[in-house]
């Protein structure tokens, strides 16, 4: 996946003034016409002109940029995602958006950890020990407090916390509040035991 800026000349949405959002995609195309998707829910125009508009260029990739060091442990981001797909599959599918057919994810680019919001789309800058939502977290971050606080988790697990499932509040993955039929929920517990992320609890 490629990172997207997508730029918003002045006036384009009445006097709103020229703005910018990011956005990841595998290509410039997608991230025009996911960005399209959203736009036109709140107004009308076609696509053709749309593009006429906006202006799309690359600032960022998943992978390494020449010369930059790779993530030290690309596993753990690759192991957190596929617990995002756990839950995304199952009960009431958080971190999951059917409309746009994804799931939240995170990548590594240009030296820092993001995580993509399923439903908005946009890449979240993800840096290890901040409390609190950003501006721009605020605004992209489509979810609860609930759901926050497991990203943040997941946050610190990826930047090497063996034990971040009770870090940022709400219980981690042991929350009791998700809505979630039980089988589902001890599905997903199995699941990250097996990926690695919980260690098993010893009853006493």
């Amino acid at each position: 996946m490629n990172l997207y800026e997508v730029s918003y000349p002045a006036g384009m949405w009445g006097d709103h003034p020229a703005y910018s959002k990011l956005k990841t995609a595998e290509t410039s195309g997608s991230a025009k016409y996911d960005e399209f998707l959203e736009a036109s829910d709140c107004w009308d125009l076609t696509f053709i002109d749309f593009c006429k508009q906006i202006r799309v260029r690359k600032v960022g990739q998943s992978t390494p940029m020449p010369g930059s060091a790779p993530f030290k442990s690309p596993e753990r981001i690759e192991l957190i995602n596929k617990l995002i797909q756990e839950i995304g599959r199952r009960g009431r599918k958080f971190l999951y958006s059917k409309k746009h057919d994804r799931f939240a994810a995170f990548h590594w680019a240009n030296g820092r950890l993001w995580y993509t919001d399923d439903y908005t789309g946009v890449p979240i800058l993800m840096e290890p020990g901040k409390q609190g939502k950003t501006r721009e977290q605020k605004q992209a971050f489509s979810h609860g407090g609930t759901l926050w606080g497991l990203v943040n988790d997941f946050r610190d697990y990826i930047f090497g916390d063996d034990d971040a499932n009770h870090n940022n509040g709400y219980g981690g993955l042991y929350c009791p509040h998700w809505g979630y039929p039980l089988e589902d929920m001890e599905a997903i517990l199995q699941k990250s035991i097996e990926l690695g992320y919980l260690r098993p609890r010893v009853s006493t």
